[in-house]
Formats: C-alpha cells, structure tokens, sequence
C-alpha cells in the first residue's frame, strides 16, 4: 500500500498544479479580453463632469461601441465620483441599479486613494471578476473610478468539468499504476519473504534446509549465499561433532588402557617385580600420550583464537628452516629418509619465530614418518616482492584425492592404524594450518597415491 500511494500522491499532486494553472490561463485570458474596455469606458468619463455624466448616461448609448452590452459578456461597468457615489450604472435600467448609491467597497477606495489594484476574484453566489482603474473628470480634474464586474461562471463550469475528466482520467491511470505496483511488489516482496521464513528456520537450527533459487536475478544471488553460509555452517556443526567424537576417543583409548592395566596389577595378590614394571612402563607411555594429546589441543586452541596477539619479530626464514631440518635430522635417519635443503633466496619475514617453527616442523615431521626408508623429504625457499614461499614435498605413500580436503581437521587421520604405530595425535596439520592463517598466509596440499605430497606455504613478508 506505501508503493501504491507513493505512485498516486505525485499524481494527485500532478492534477492539482496543472488545474491551477489552467484556471490562471483563462482568468488572464479573460482579463486581457476585457481590460482594454475599462479603458475605454475611463476616456468616455474623461468627456464628461461627474454630474453631467450621472444627467447624460453616456454608458448605456456606449454598449454598441465598447461591446460590452449584457447579452454578450455579462460584463458591468460602474463609475464612482471621488466620494466613492455611483454615478452611472451599464445596468441603470434594471432593478439592481446602483445608480446613487455609496459603493465602498476595498478596490474602489484603494483606486480612489491613488493605489493600483491588481484584478480580484470573488467568490459568493457565483464567481466574480472585478478591475477597478482611475478615472479623471478633465473639466474638474476630480478623480473618480471605473469598475469593472464581470461573471465568470462560465470559466468555472468549464474547469470544473475538465476537472471531472481529469480525475476520471488520473483515477484510471492510478488504478492501472496501482495495480502494476501491487504486481510488482509482489514480484519483488514475495521472494524476499521465501528467504527470510528459511533463514528464520536455519537461525532455529534447522541448518538442513536451502532457499530454492527459480531465477538469476540479486534475490538469487543473495538465496545462493545464504545456501554456501548454510553449508559452511552446517559444516562446521558437522566438524564440532566430530571433533567433540574425536577428542573422546582419543582420550578414552589410554585410559581404558591404563584401567586394564591397573587392574590387571590389582587383581593379582604377588606380581612378579618384572611384569609389574612392565605394566607401570606401558601405563606411563599411555599417560604420556594423553599429555601430547592435550598440549596439541591446548596448543591448537590457543593458535585458533584470532584475538590472541603473535610475538611478531623479524624472523630469518632460511635459518628457521635449517634449525627445524637439524632438529629432526635424528628422525630422518633412524628412518632411513634423506632431508633435503634448496636455499632459493635468503628472506627475511615478520613472524612468531615459535609458532611458525611449529607449523614448519610438523609437516616435515609427518613427510619424514610417511615416507618409506630411502625416500626424500625436500624443503625449498624462494620468495618475490610480496611473500615467502615454503614448500614441502616428501616422496611418501601419499594421499588420496578424495581425503585431501579433510586432511587438515583436528584428529583426521587418512590410515588410523599406521598413524597410530607413529604415536601421531592427528592434531598437527591443523596445528599448521592454524597458523598459517593466523600470519594472513595460505597453505595448499597436491598429492597423489604412492607419489608423495607437496605442501605450499605461503607467507606475507610485512604483517599488514
């Protein structure tokens, strides 16, 4: 209805200024017609003194010349002396002579006054139109006036009858433009409304539903962004509880080990001291896992934590790399892998020396557990004007297309058994990947079964 009347009131408001411009069209063209006629009747009285014309009555005898008899225009002309008395009348011959009579009326005294007074518009019984102007007795040189009465129903009738059409017009053209507008809005309102009785079903969590998307207008792009969000959102619920299942597990697998094991101590009343320690060596490498697992977890919800602020410095990316490829050469070699180094550029970065060393290690660290003996795992840094690059690329079992896009969720293992036999807590690429973010950087994965993986770090080198 606010659309509708918003297309009406102009319309309306269309209607009111071009009557009134019509209606100030044919006053001034009525004016104009019978103006001049006041003039003529004013040098008529210039011929005459007040009393003689009031003897002589030179008005009626003037009809035929000036035309401005009855029959014709409805035009009256009455002339006043200087005390504002009538002195001759076009209508002396009829019962409304004022012939005689004291006129005081406003325009009358303001001409006698020697003020001009613009044409003026009465309306009473009907519509008037009076002219008053000056006029000079040149025998006495008093100064009287002449004023001109002229109905002008006529104009009126008229107006009002193109004023009738007018609406009837406009009342046409503005149900047509309503009725287009209700149309419209609807057209417009009613995809709007689908959208928002979805996303009030999604905001009550019901996070399965889709806005379905009939057109390729904005409503459809804005539908189709609704779906992603939804998607991601449904996603991210779909990870909290797998991530909830995960971390349950991962913590429930020790400790039913350590209970098995403490009872399997408890319920014999002589333990042989080697068998106990054995029991208390296998307890104790349980609990140490439950530890790892909790640090990575700490470890992982500190990096994901947006608001937690990074000890920025300017790290040296190369020395970085060779103190990680030190640190781990142990591991390199007790599984027979080859570590490899290519210094591309020497770059310099502003980083978390520690979390960023965290990152690194733990995807060279998985290259060198995945990678069977002989293998390599090649680490290259190059830059440009902008970013550091790191890539990683081991010569290890691989990983599967299908399985790449989960490979960085917290617990996500691609073979649960071998990760297991490396005492892995499934936590350190997302670990990684957490902090990559964090430094406003990016990290991608190509891999192919039985060919080896290639991660691709890359790192702004001036923190915005």
């Amino acid at each position: 209805m606010s659309y509708v009347a918003l297309s009406i009131v102009p319309l309306l408001i269309f209607n009111v200024t071009i009557m009134a411009f019509i209606q100030e069209y044919f006053l001034n063209d009525r004016i104009s017609e019978i103006g001049p006629r006041a003039i003529v009747v004013s040098d008529v009285v210039a011929g005459f003194t007040f009393e003689g014309l009031q003897r002589a009555a030179p008005l009626s005898q003037l009809r035929q010349r000036v035309n401005i008899h009855q029959g014709q225009t409805g035009a009256r002309f009455i002339v006043v002396d200087p005390s504002a008395r009538v002195v001759d009348d076009t209508n002396r011959s009829m019962d409304d002579s004022l012939v005689g009579q004291t006129l005081l009326q406003r325009e009358v005294l303001e001409v006698l006054n020697g003020r001009s007074v613009p044409p003026i518009l009465y309306r009473g019984d009907e519509y008037v139109l009076k002219i008053a102007i000056s006029a000079r007795d040149n025998y006495s040189g008093e100064v009287g006036a002449v004023l001109l009465v002229d109905s002008v129903d006529d104009i009126f009738n008229s107006l009002a009858e193109i004023r009738t059409r007018l609406y009837l017009y406009s009342l046409a053209v503005g149900l047509m433009v309503g009725l287009l507008v209700l149309f419209m809005s609807h057209r417009l309102i009613a995809p709007l409304r689908q959208i928002v009785r979805v996303v009030q079903r999604m905001s009550a969590g019901q996070l399965n539903l889709r806005i379905p998307i009939s057109s390729r207008d904005e409503y459809s792009i804005l539908s189709r962004t609704f779906n992603d969000m939804t998607e991601k959102l449904e996603q991210v619920d779909k990870t909290r509880e797998e991530f909830v299942s995960n971390v349950s597990h991962e913590l429930k697998t020790p400790l039913t080990a350590i209970k098995v094991l403490s009872e399997s101590i408890l319920s014999q009343e002589s333990v042989p001291e080697e068998v106990s320690r054995e029991f208390m060596q296998d307890i104790n490498n349980e609990v140490d896992r439950m530890v790892n697992i909790t640090t990575d977890l700490l470890a992982l919800v500190k990096v994901e934590q947006r608001e937690q602020s990074l000890n920025i410095a300017l790290t040296d990316i190369n020395e970085l790399v060779e103190d990680i490829l030190k640190r781990l050469a142990p591991l390199a070699e007790q599984k027979k892998v080859i570590l490899l180094y290519e210094e591309v550029r020497q770059v310099q970065i502003d980083a978390d020396e520690i979390k960023l060393a965290l990152a690194i290690s733990n995807i060279v660290e998985n290259g060198i557990k995945y990678t069977p003996g002989g293998g390599t795992v090649k680490v290259v840094v190059d830059s440009d004007h902008q970013n550091v690059h790191i890539t990683i690329q081991d010569t290890g079992i691989g990983i599967p297309e299908e399985e790449q896009d989960k490979i960085f969720n917290r617990f996500y293992r691609v073979d649960k058994t071998r990760d297991r036999d490396t005492g892995g807590t499934g936590l350190g690429l997302a670990i990684s990947r957490a902090t990559v973010l964090l430094h406003n950087g990016s990290i991608r994965l190509t891999s192919n079964p039985d060919e080896g993986s290639l991660f691709s770090i890359r790192i702004p080198i001036r923190m915005s």
